[in-house]
Formats: C-alpha cells, sequence, structure tokens
C-alpha cells in the first residue's frame, strides 16, 4: 500500500470532502449491482481509509473487516465503529506487500481507489486471489489510466501508478488464475487540475471470481 505520512496526516480531515462521499456511494452502488453480495457473506475492505465504502455495503453483507496500513485511518474507523455501534465489522492494520497473509478467507473482497498506490501490485493481486474463498468475488475500483496530472503535488509521493489500463489489469487477473472478469465505469471525477483546467477521470470497476 502506499507510505502512509500522506494518508496519516489527511485521515482526520478525510471524509470532509463531498467528493469523497459522493464516489463512495457511487462505488459502493456499482459494487452492489455487479458483486450482488448477500447477508452470507464476509468481506474484506483493503486500503479502506475511513472505512467510507466497508461501512456502506456492511448492511449487505455478514461482516466487513477494513484493513488498511495507516494507523491514523484506521483510528477514525474504530472511533465510527464505536460511536454507531456496529457489531459485524473491524478494523486491522495490514499491508499485502509486506505482511503474512491473516488466517481469515472471505468471500468478498474490494478495494476502491487503493491499488495505484501499490507499488509491488502483482504480489497484492495474488494475496486476493489466496485470500479469497472459492467461488469468492475481488472487486477492484480505481481510475483508468492518467497522464500524472490527477493527483497533487502534496500526495505525489504516495502514488505508484497513474491509473490502469482495464485490457492489461484484466490479463494480469486472468494470469494469476481469476475468472469471469468483467468491467465497467462506475464512476468519473471531475476536478481542477494544477493547470487551472478542469478534467474528467474516469473510475471503473473490475470484479473476478476464484474458481470454485
Amino acid at each position: 500500500m502506499a507510505e502512509p505520512n500522506y494518508f496519516d496526516d489527511a485521515a482526520a480531515t478525510w471524509d470532509n470532502e463531498p467528493r469523497r462521499i459522493a464516489m463512495m456511494k457511487v462505488v459502493g452502488e456499482a459494487i452492489l449491482r455487479e458483486a450482488r453480495p448477500t447477508k452470507e457473506m464476509d468481506a474484506l475492505d483493503y486500503g479502506c481509509g475511513t472505512g467510507l465504502v466497508g461501512l456502506f455495503i456492511l448492511p449487505h453483507v455478514r461482516s466487513v473487516t477494513g484493513a488498511d496500513s495507516s494507523s491514523a485511518m484506521l483510528d477514525v474507523l474504530r472511533k465510527k465503529i464505536t460511536e454507531s455501534g456496529v457489531g459485524n465489522m473491524s478494523a486491522i492494520g495490514l499491508d499485502l506487500q509486506h505482511d503474512p497473509l491473516p488466517a481469515e478467507r472471505y468471500h468478498l473482497v474490494i478495494t476502491n481507489m487503493t491499488l495505484h498506490h501499490v507499488a509491488d501490485t502483482g504480489a497484492v493481486l495474488k494475496a486476493f486471489h489466496e485470500l479469497l474463498l472459492p467461488g469468492g468475488t475481488l472487486c477492484i475500483a480505481d481510475l483508468d489510466t492518467e497522464p500524472g496530472i490527477f493527483h497533487p503535488p502534496h500526495a505525489a509521493a504516495s502514488v505508484h501508478h497513474h491509473g490502469f489500463d482495464r485490457g492489461e489489469l484484466k490479463s494480469r487477473l486472468e494470469e494469476i488464475g481469476f475468472e469471469e472478469i468483467r468491467g465497467t465505469t462506475a464512476h468519473t471525477i471531475r476536478r481542477l487540475v494544477q493547470d487551472g483546467s478542469e478534467r474528467d477521470f474516469p473510475v471503473f470497476l473490475i470484479t473476478a471470481r476464484r474458481p470454485r
């Protein structure tokens, strides 16, 4: 996952930006539509941040484990869990590039706007395959390839990839052993960039299944 400094520093005010809340709802709705989670499913939200997407899908699954490498982000999520009295969501520190896999296995693994902050995406994609139960579904929401202008300068150190080519990412998932790989545009972010112009940045949702 990303170097923690940027995310630790941003954690306290992360939820204050309306665009993040709006994106969470659109991506969450796309996950519900494409993955069709049920109340019998346990989900892992990797790169969960403050838990926006995980909390959105929580009413539709049995449990959600939020995982992140940023301790400050996890502190915010744990506070939400405590204050809301939620009993079926937990938060754990986890960096799949370096940490051993947890013992638990999941019916659903979701990751939203995290993969472009991951240096070794191959290792993390393989870890997702291992963490899924047979027949389980992976949901990846992230940026289409962009020219390196999406993130502001103060976030640049946390970025390892300027989005992804959907076809290439699907091929990598197939090589790892996933099947039923599908992609759709979940959202489009319109924002000001450094030259003062506004640009559209599509966000895809790719779903893939671990064979039974």
